[in-house]
């Protein structure tokens, strides 16, 4: 009798686990995915507020999609309805192999004061030649598109109300490598750009912001983690997240005075892993303020 109790409560056990395991896949596949939030954050840095002024930044990333949809359609809406000053995406614009074509009907539809900037992510790079629709239009002459503005291993000029802003966007191949990112730095932004310049950065890849010298004045905008998509304590991320900056899976983070990274939770999911949990799609606005009422993000 003591082993036919045993068995049940074994296999009592089991199903439970069974019923919670299939709870939190349907969750993680069909619920959390569409559940999208925003999240505020505000940068209070001199050096930045005098340079671009009170600016508010839409941050994107990750977006894996697909083609259109309603609820791309709707995702385009909600960014619309920020209000943004100026629009950013960190890459992985469309699932892997997906045509540019049908992603860039998500960019036509976007709306903001100074324009979209983006930088492509390695998901990007795996549809081939028709990747190049990302930045050029379509047809016989070949003129880069105005938006979203593509930047690979560019920097760019953006005049906003009274002021100005200078945008670098860094190439999926070369931000794999911090030495290759360090290299186009010195010899290519800096060079041309004084030291004392804030410049906002975009990258799909964050690894090689801590190798920046901590008196840069940067914001550096990042995607790539998807902030690893399942919940994570910090302990294990050393263990699972190995080809990923797990020091640095998402939020805000500043090195020195004037040198902050903001590392997206992406929008959408890899095309062989669907799930979210504890990890919601994310829309950050970035608030640029003046004084020194920093409160958000480690100081590293």
């Amino acid at each position: 009798m003591e082993k036919v109790a045993t068995r049940y409560q074994i296999k009592k056990i089991v199903t439970a686990f069974g019923l919670l395991f299939l709870i939190f896949g349907i969750y993680g596949w069909l619920v959390e995915p569409n559940t999208l939030k925003v999240k505020y954050v505000q940068i209070h840095d001199e050096a930045l507020h005098d340079s671009w002024g009170d600016l508010r930044i839409v941050h994107v990333s990750d977006l894996h999609l697909a083609g259109w949809s309603k609820k791309v359609a709707r995702l385009a809406q909600r960014i619309n309805r920020l209000s943004p000053d100026i629009i950013c995406v960190t890459g992985d614009l469309g699932q892997w192999n997906t045509k540019a074509t049908e992603v860039v009907k998500f960019f036509e539809k976007l709306d903001s004061r100074y324009g979209t900037y983006a930088v492509l992510g390695d998901s990007d790079t795996s549809s081939g030649l028709t990747r190049c629709f990302y930045c050029h239009e379509s047809g016989n002459i070949h003129r880069l598109r105005k938006e979203p503005v593509i930047l690979r291993d560019t920097c760019k000029s953006v005049k906003l109300s009274g002021k100005s802003m200078t945008v670098c966007g860094i190439s999926p191949q070369t931000g794999e490598i911090p030495q290759e990112v360090l290299s186009l730095w010195r010899n290519k932004v800096r060079k041309t750009h004084p030291p004392d310049l804030p410049i906002l950065v975009l990258s799909h890849f964050s690894g090689a912001w801590a190798e920046l010298p901590p008196r840069e004045r940067v914001l550096w905008l990042s995607g790539n983690t998807h902030g690893g998509q399942i919940w994570t304590p910090g302990w294990l991320r050393p263990l699972i997240f190995r080809g990923k900056d797990y020091a640095h899976l998402k939020g805000l983070f500043r090195r020195g005075e004037h040198c902050w990274l903001y590392v997206n939770e992406g929008i959408g999911t890899t095309r062989c892993f669907p799930f979210r949990i504890g990890v919601p799609p994310e829309i950050t606005v970035i608030e640029i303020k003046g004084g020194s009422k920093q409160k958000t993000g480690p100081h590293v």
